[in-house]
């Protein structure tokens, strides 16, 4: 089973030594920031499932760091932020939930309640994101189900996670007339590949739980899709295996996914 990822962002060294042992030891995958700005760099290269930071900071506090993770990645509100301060006073809470904060632990660290505030906040992921996916594979039954003389093209799968700005990818694929499916875990990729018919499948380096790399070698299905495949990766990546490139129709860098998509016939006769 894959481990949840956390970020921790605290420039008390003694601190974030002690809750990097407490998360690890409950089995979660952890990276670590002495401050915003750094914490900015490895949250946008870890993609966490959810960020524990402090506030007070130097060279960036907590909420100058919330506000440029805002406008650097929009996909990522879904991700839990949760705030250690020993000044979590009602006027700096109430500036928190504004930015999108979603929990508080004061200092001293009560290290019980945080395990329970992060399992809560994780879980609460977990369902969201199932209902989002059992939303997307109601919306293909809906579609399949329609006359086939009324019936739209068969929809793209969009399989990518919610950091990647995958925004020119789904312009290219309404202008194509495609309807979109997306899905955020590659471990349900088969869940959606099962008995579907899609016009095309489209994937991003990374998905919110796994590589695309492993969503594909895990997948019994993949190899079966007759229609194009395409990967966008991000060129600051590690170069891509050989027998992972030979699967796909096309694998080019994100920012040409516009150009590669108008470039090729997406819909069925």
């Amino acid at each position: 089973m894959t481990k949840s990822r956390i970020v921790v962002v605290e420039d008390e060294k003694d601190l974030r030594n002690v809750i990097v042992e407490e998360l690890e030891d409950a089995g979660y995958e952890v990276a670590v920031a002495g401050n915003g700005k750094e914490g900015l760099d490895v949250i946008g290269s870890f993609r966490p499932n959810l960020i524990l930071s402090d506030i007070t900071m130097p060279v960036m506090n907590g909420y100058e760091m919330l506000k440029a993770l805002r406008e650097q990645y929009p996909g990522m509100r879904s991700v839990p932020i949760v705030y250690l301060s020993a000044l979590a006073d009602r006027s700096h809470i109430i500036e928190g939930k504004r930015l999108g904060v979603d929990d508080y632990l004061t200092k001293p660290v009560d290290f019980e309640l945080l395990q329970v505030t992060v399992s809560a906040r994780l879980r609460e992921v977990e369902r969201m994101t199932l209902q989002k996916e059992e939303q997307m594979l109601r919306l293909y039954t809906a579609m399949s189900q329609q006359p086939r003389e009324n019936r739209a093209p068969d929809p793209a799968l969009l399989v990518c996670d919610q950091w990647t700005d995958v925004s020119a990818i789904q312009k290219s694929l309404t202008d194509a007339g495609l309807p979109i499916v997306t899905l955020n875990r590659g471990s349900q990729l088969d869940a959606h590949l099962k008995d579907k018919s899609y016009s095309a499948l489209i994937m991003t380096g990374q998905t919110d739980d796994m590589s695309a790399n492993i969503s594909v070698a895990r997948s019994s299905l993949f190899a079966a899709f007759t229609g194009p495949r395409f990967l966008f990766v991000d060129e600051r990546g590690p170069p891509l295996p050989a027998d992972l490139i030979a699967q796909f129709t096309k694998v080019q860098p994100i920012k040409n996914a516009a150009s590669t998509l108008a470039s090729v016939k997406l819909t069925h006769p």
